[in-house]
């Protein structure tokens, strides 16, 4: 059986498909999004069959090869005239226009591939997208969808589609790669920082209680130039939350700072030192030492927030109004084991429950 090219199977079979779909408004559920997904995976394919790569590079070299040849009849043919002799250019100009001609062919036909390549990249990207707006079936390949992105990021092509497609895509499936995403963070001006912005901003507009940690720290990342750069633009993305946004009646713009108190609080907490010669009791009481007094005071507790550690669900809905909050701190903490020796902190929350962390 005659396996069809490439481009072929593109244009008589996948792009018709897709084409019908938006036709009948089918651009949702999970029939849509198997069909996106597998115009998505076809196309990434494509570009990863080494058998293509290794052919684009080998007609790369026949072209840098004819170009070479041509020059060196140019030079030839220059110094054939200089001696006048008519007999050496004829054959030369000859020579000339045959590797001319081959070094076009050569070009038409990389030309054709690296349009080909760029076909490719564009529709695998643009149909990722699609098949995660549409559906939650195949989420877990947004990794590869974004390491597609992150490493075409300079390519003007690949921009326009992510911008046009991630709105659509619901930020939580972005969740789990906020690490990633924050280190491409620059204060360059591009597109893909425009929409590396966007997105940054809706996540952390969608999901703080998941987001605003890792986010706080990127804004505190020190180091090379690299590091400025990405400290700066992403205290630039969070001076750009809103006060529209809300978590129950506390909008997010509210919660990132009262979680920056919060953070600040455990940082002091976890770098003080202790002597625990001078405390006989397991029991060490905040009112030992000044710089932890807001865990003494109900300023903490009046904020509210969960406790940073507590494991919260992720709501597709954006909903977290009901996450169970501190309520107060207990009076003292203490000293785990170990070199590092942590504090064990534990506070009552909003459900009655109780809950301890290392800090």
């Amino acid at each position: 059986m005659r396996i069809s090219p490439s481009d072929a199977i593109i244009q008589d079979l996948l792009e018709p498909a897709s084409r019908s779909l938006h036709e009948r408004s089918v651009v949702d559920g999970s029939t849509a999004g198997k069909l996106f997904f597998e115009y998505a995976t076809f196309c990434t394919s494509q570009l990863e069959d080494q058998h293509a790569i290794a052919d684009t590079k080998r007609i790369e070299g026949l072209h840098r090869s004819k170009q070479k040849e041509a020059y060196q009849y140019v030079e030839a043919i220059a110094n054939a005239k200089q001696r006048n002799d008519e007999t050496a250019v004829k054959k030369l100009t000859k020579e000339w226009e045959r590797a001319n001609k081959l070094e076009n062919m050569d070009k038409v036909e990389l030309q054709r591939l690296h349009n080909l390549q760029q076909t490719f990249l564009r529709k695998a990207i643009e149909n990722f997208l699609k098949c995660f707006a549409a559906c939650n079936d195949f989420d877990h390949h947004v990794p590869k969808f974004c390491a597609l992105w992150l490493k075409h990021s300079k390519q003007t092509a690949v921009n326009i589609a992510v911008a046009d497609g991630l709105p659509a895509v619901p930020s939580y499936k972005f969740l789990s790669l906020m690490h990633q995403l924050c280190s491409r963070l620059s204060i360059e001006s591009s597109e893909f920082q425009n929409n590396l912005n966007d997105l940054l901003l809706r996540i952390l507009n969608d999901h703080p209680y998941h987001a605003v940690h890792q986010f706080f720290s990127t804004i505190s990342s020190v180091g090379d130039s690299i590091a400025l750069s990405r400290s700066t633009a992403a205290t630039k993305i969070a001076d750009r939350l809103g006060h529209g946004h809300k978590v129950g009646r506390i909008s997010v713009k509210d919660i990132s700072q009262r979680l920056g108190e919060q953070f600040s609080a455990y940082s002091d907490l976890a770098s003080v030192p202790i002597d625990k010669t001078a405390h006989p009791s397991s029991d060490i009481s905040f009112s030992s030492f000044p710089a932890l007094r807001r865990f003494r005071s109900r300023s903490l507790a009046e904020f509210p927030l969960p406790p940073p550690s507590m494991k919260i669900a992720v709501s597709s809905e954006r909903q977290y109004a009901n996450v169970p909050y501190i309520e107060r701190y207990h009076h003292s903490f203490r000293i785990a084991g170990g070199v590092n020796q942590p504090k064990i902190l534990e506070s009552v929350l909003s459900d009655g429950s109780t809950f301890r962390e290392l800090v």
